[in-house]
């Protein structure tokens, strides 16, 4: 062990890291209804979502069943329902579409926030004698997929500026089709009808899209591929410096409609400003229409573009105003967070119904959902009635990952309460509650594991809030982590907000439903968690293993659980979970450490005798199980550099791209996405260098992330490149990325863990073994359940005055005390 303060003694030029640079120009809004997106290289909106998450349900067959092909379920795709949208400007005689490069974008500024701090998508051009900013966002104050995209134009010169027009195109395609949310939809058989207010309706197979033009719209023009030159609105702007055909009624049908406005400003006095825009609402109903112009006039209100963008920047400064927010932070750690803390406002789902069409694809492929009216109806259309509200996705568009894990939402709904955001926490966890879990019970990867009845999903959900997996030729994940986290997420919950109201709402749900059925995934054999794909996502059939973040956050979750059984006066609840928790922890000391002490990944590796190394165990001492300058937190800390990166100052995410060389691979999945240099593992190991008095590399770590955050419009990514320290895959990232950033700066305030059970584990003597002891099936409330029940209860000695003693209770003291004895017998 003397080679640990050379290790972590590094030398300055360890903590150099490259400039961070400007890489990411793919920005999202969200009203947690829908989602668009703006592609800041080319100043246009490019992606318009009907629905926040990437999917909606399972597809199910005519008998209800659920479909599969080969060893794919089928889910139902989210649809984007848009091509492009943007801004074109006339003035002095000339006339362009105001495209490409601008010279500034990012997200307008929301006061406290010293940049940033909104949804609010902003870029600037200076464009033919005129500055013009414009504006895209998801309305907070619509409930419906939407957005607003508007332009002011400012004169800045000393002379005025003649003949000002704006123009808009926006092109919507609504045909056939649901290839993926990231995929371009058709544009067969649409409909343009123009309204004697200038509304552009615009319906196909994929909803109705309204098209409202903010202030007065002096032309609407509408086009499609066979239209005449005068009437395609693009070429007009393009390529003369005429004005657009005005059309008006019902144009018919034709595939690939584009539409767009002509709004005459006159001349434009130096240092004035005019405002122009058009506000858009989808609904899946293509006879919808005029419930969509409701929805508009309830939110426009005959409010002008910019009262819009005012209110809608209230609105965030608002909330920025809500935020409790960690002292002595720097202005680029403040604008980080603060934008952060839209990020995982924005990736909360909102939305708790959806019109649904009889049609899945096409017409006459008929659609069928697990989901009823409000009413109970069963058919179709109708607005059914989800389960999705509440969700946190995992990211953000572009992002691929716009599914809701419950890994991710538990260091997001952490952050939420942290961050003060009381409502948004709850609700979070109360979806987890609420939503279809319990789907994979009998599956038969999980025969063996006698697995109980369980609510979290064991991998994610889709967007309607129903469990699923994800699955290739090693079969699904199935994942144990999900359990302890929730519990983790709901007593920080507890903790940081002082609101108990869903617990105590819900105890029995979260006791047999969650903590339960953790301590029943305890393996007699190890006392460890049995095996799973845990935090990696490794599939099964082979690819399983012993992880130790399984463990850990099932001993965190545990503890957690205990504490709230104690603050519900349950007393048995409390003492079986925190022995079950205590007993988890001696297992991971004993069964996955290392000869110096250091944390394995699983203990398959470990048992090889090589190549073991996983950043994600830095959590067992930022959880609390373990001191971070004790004998296992230092160990591992030192064991970890094994991983450090080229380029940036933290870590691969584990060995497994290049490990076991010359030998059996126990990790043949190794990628890129393991050596990439990841950010939950680099903040997540920055809260425990700091614990362990290395603020100098904590610091380097935060300012890393900051740094590249503060380059890139305050977003932060999923990974860097380790070889050069570019974002690389998936952003904005939401619990992996805002939302451990939070925690990572309320720890820094804070100055200390929690520890896990009250204390951190007992290093002073090495565990030694655990003993073996099958705990039988689980029991509640004193009823013991599961296929063999009579003979699972330890009774009493005839004569004995006391009663039964639940097995649970009897393994967790005997593998707490087995380990202690032996240590004893073998002079340890």
């Amino acid at each position: 062990m003397r080679l640990l303060p050379a290790l972590l003694c590094l030398p300055l030029a360890a903590l150099a890291q490259p400039t961070p640079t400007r890489t990411f120009f793919s920005l999202a809004s969200s009203n947690g209804h829908g989602a668009v997106m703006v592609d800041a290289r080319t100043s246009k909106v490019v992606h318009f979502r009907e629905h926040l998450p990437a999917t909606e349900e399972p597809q199910l067959d005519a008998m209800d069943r659920e479909v599969w092909v080969g060893n794919q379920p089928q889910m139902v795709k989210t649809r984007d329902v848009l091509f492009d949208a943007y801004f074109g400007l006339r003035a002095q005689g000339q006339q362009r579409w105001v495209t490409g490069a601008p010279s500034s974008s990012g997200y307008l500024t929301a006061a406290p926030s010293p940049r940033s701090g909104s949804g609010l998508i902003t870029w600037q051009h200076t464009v033919l004698g005129l500055e013009a900013t414009t504006y895209v966002f998801a309305p907070r104050a619509l409930p419906q997929a939407s957005f607003v995209m508007a332009m002011k134009l400012r004169n800045p010169g000393a002379s005025p500026v003649t003949g000002v027009s704006a123009f808009s195109l926006q092109n919507f395609h609504l045909g056939f089709g649901r290839p993926g949310v990231m995929q371009e939809l058709a544009a067969n058989g649409e409909t343009v009808v123009i309204s004697a207010g200038r509304d552009v309706l615009e319906r196909a197979f994929a909803g109705v899209v309204v098209a409202r033009p903010l202030g007065t719209a002096s032309r609407a023009a509408a086009w499609h591929p066979g239209s005449s030159l005068a009437e395609n609105a693009f070429r007009v702007v393009e390529q003369t410096t005429g004005d657009l055909t005005d059309r008006a009624g019902d144009l018919g049908v034709a595939d690939d409609w584009a539409s767009g406005f002509q709004f005459d400003v006159g001349d434009l006095p130096a240092g004035e400003e005019r405002w122009v825009g058009v506000a858009v609402v989808h609904h899946a109903d293509p006879f919808a229409g005029a419930d969509a112009q409701a929805l508009l006039d309830t939110y426009v209100g005959g409010r002008s573009a910019q009262q819009l963008v005012e209110a809608e920047r209230a609105s965030w400064e608002a909330f920025q105003a809500g935020l409790r927010l960690p002292p002595s932070l720097s202005v680029d750690e403040q604008a980080v967070l603060r934008q952060s803390a839209v990020v995982l406002e924005m990736a909360q789902v909102k939305s708790g119904q959806a019109f649904l069409r009889e049609a899945l694809t096409r017409d006459g492929e008929p659609r069928r959902s697990r989901f009823r009216a409000a009413d109970g109806g069963a058919s179709l259309p109708a607005t059914v009635v989800h389960r999705g509200a509440g969700a946190i996705l995992a990211s953000l568009p572009p992002g691929e990952w716009t599914y809701s894990w419950i890994r991710d939402g538990a260091y997001a709904v952490s952050a939420l309460a942290a961050l003060g955001l009381t409502n948004q926490s709850r609700d979070a966890l109360r979806f987890y509650l609420d939503a279809e879990g319990g789907r994979f019970q009998t599956w038969n990867e999980l025969s063996l594991y006698a697995m109980p009845p369980y609510v979290i999903s064991l991998t994610r959900y889709v967007g309607f809030g129903v469990e699923e997996t994800d699955f290739n030729d090693f079969g699904p994940n199935l994942e144990f982590d999900g359990f302890g986290l929730f519990l983790w997420a709901l007593r920080q919950h507890e903790l940081l907000t002082n609101d108990t109201s869903l617990t105590d709402a819900r105890w029995s749900d979260v006791a047999t439903k969650v903590a339960d059925p953790l301590v029943a995934l305890v393996d007699p054999a190890t006392g460890l968690l049995r095996k799973d794909s845990s935090i990696w996502e490794t599939h099964w059939n082979g690819r399983e293993r012993a992880w130790t973040y399984t463990s850990l956050t099932a001993a965190r979750g545990l503890c957690d659980a205990a504490a709230i059984a104690e603050r519900k006066q349950d007393g048995a609840r409390a003492m079986r979970y925190r022995l079950a928790a205590q007993a988890l922890r001696s297992a991971i000391a004993e069964k996955l450490t290392d000869a110096n002490g250091a944390l394995a990944s699983n203990r398959e590796e470990l048992e090889s005798g090589a190549d073991f190394f996983d950043a994600a165990v830095f959590d067992a001492m930022a959880m609390g199980l373990f001191a971070p300058d004790g004998r296992i937190g230092r160990a591992t800390t030192a064991g970890l550099e094994r991983l450090r990166v080229a380029a940036g100052p933290g870590w691969s995410r584990n060995d497994d791209r290049a490990d076991h060389a010359g030998r059996v691979d126990l990790s043949p999945w190794g990628s890129e996405y393991d050596s990439a240099e990841w950010v939950i593992t680099d903040l997540r190991g920055a809260v425990v260098l700091r614990a362990q008095g290395d603020a100098t590399r904590a610091d380097a770590l935060l300012s890393w992330v900051t740094r590249n955050a503060a380059a890139n419009a305050d977003l932060i990514p999923e990974t860097f490149d380790e070889a050069s320290g570019a974002w690389k895959f998936n952003a904005p990232m939401v619990g992996f990325g805002a939302g451990v950033y939070a925690l990572a700066l309320a720890h820094r305030a804070a100055g200390a863990i929690e520890p896990a059970c009250g204390a951190f584990f007992d290093e002073r003597v090495p565990d030694a073994g655990v003993i073996a002891v099958d705990a039988g099936p689980l029991r509640d409330g004193g009823v013991t359940t599961g296929p063999d029940a009579g003979s699972a209860t330890t009774r009493p000695p005839t004569g004995c005055g006391c009663a039964a003693v639940d097995p649970l209770l009897l393994g967790a003291l005997a593998l707490l005390l087995g380990g202690r004895l032996r240590r004893q017998r073998e002079g340890r």
